[in-house]
């Protein structure tokens, strides 16, 4: 999503993201079996003042799909998850844009440090970027990033999102939790990134490489890397407003978040890479400053190193 948004913004195009849609309408049109099958974002390209003709009547479409596998692997759990979070008509749906979303209240925080005044990004255009990008497969655990990087990559994953539950009154609904290993300018440790005053909270100074593995699903890129960023969600809270749809739309702004951090890696000339983890561990390694927010991505950044094979 974030390759598509930058590159259609750069086309001119007036991308927007819409998660609230009628699943159920959308399933009709495209001809999709609900039951193995779902539509999770629409994206909306182009603008038109001319009013939209009335919704002629839509056809039954039944495709005949080749199988991507030699035996189907069910997973009940996703299937219902879907169908909890799927809003049933137009009027579901434009109620469920009308939401906002508030973010909650920071308290005093402990100590900080401030990024320095935003600098530009490499003169490179978004295309080139984006045919560059890629995930890294081994960072150099001996090179460190400076802040004014890493606070670049912070900046451009915290943008507003031109999408149905990102409006300019509602906040983000995710927060940037970090591990940093090797940063210039700061200690090794834990951060919460505070991004109405551009700075890092210090959570709990140390050296965290092993754990940091280990929360990284036992791999070696989480640990080797300079700086991990976790996007963590209250879901309670989004829950309280936008109801279970708002699972998917924090999900959703999870995974741009981190593919935006990619784009801000790449074009600053060192690696990104997407990582799963162990979602209860994360969150206590990081309580009580996240007890009751859930992990929704994880992005390693550092930079790379090729392996000899």
């Amino acid at each position: 999503h974030a390759n598509l948004l930058g590159a259609a913004t750069t086309e001119s195009l007036a991308p927007r993201i819409v998660t609230g849609f009628s699943d159920r309408d959308v399933e009709q049109l495209l001809g999709l079996d609900p039951a193995k099958e779902g539509a999770l974002t629409l994206v909306a390209l182009g603008r038109t003042d001319v009013e939209p003709p009335p919704r002629p009547k839509l056809p039954d479409i039944s495709f005949e799909t080749a199988p991507l596998s030699r035996s189907e692997v069910d997973y009940p759990a996703i299937r219902e998850m879907h169908a909890a979070s799927s809003l049933s008509s137009g009027a579901d749906a434009e109620a469920w844009r009308q939401s906002t979303f508030e973010p909650g209240t920071l308290g005093a925080p402990g100590s900080v440090f401030r990024g320095p005044p935003p600098g530009e990004l490499p003169r490179e255009s978004l295309e080139s970027v984006i045919r560059r990008r890629g995930s890294t497969r081994a960072f150099d655990r001996a090179a460190a990033l400076s802040l004014e990087q890493l606070v670049a990559v912070l900046e451009c994953a915290s943008v507003e999102l031109p999408a149905d539950f990102g409006a300019p009154s509602s906040g983000p609904l995710v927060d940037f939790y970090l591990i940093a290993h090797a940063v210039e300018g700061i200690p090794a440790g834990t951060y919460y990134y505070r991004r109405a005053e551009r700075s890092l909270e210090l959570l709990r100074a140390g050296e965290f490489r092993d754990l940091a593995g280990r929360l990284g699903l036992f791999q070696e890129l989480p640990a080797d890397a300079a700086v991990n960023v976790y996007c963590l969600a209250d879901l309670d809270r989004v829950f309280a407003v936008r109801g279970d749809r708002g699972y998917r739309a924090a999900q959703l702004e999870g995974g741009i978040r981190g593919g935006l951090m990619y784009l801000a890696a790449y074009a600053q000339r060192f690696g990104a890479t997407g990582l799963t983890f162990l979602d209860d561990e994360v969150i206590d390694f990081f309580s009580p400053h996240a007890r009751g927010k859930d992990v929704m991505f994880l992005t390693a950044l550092g930079k790379s190193v090729r392996r000899r094979s």
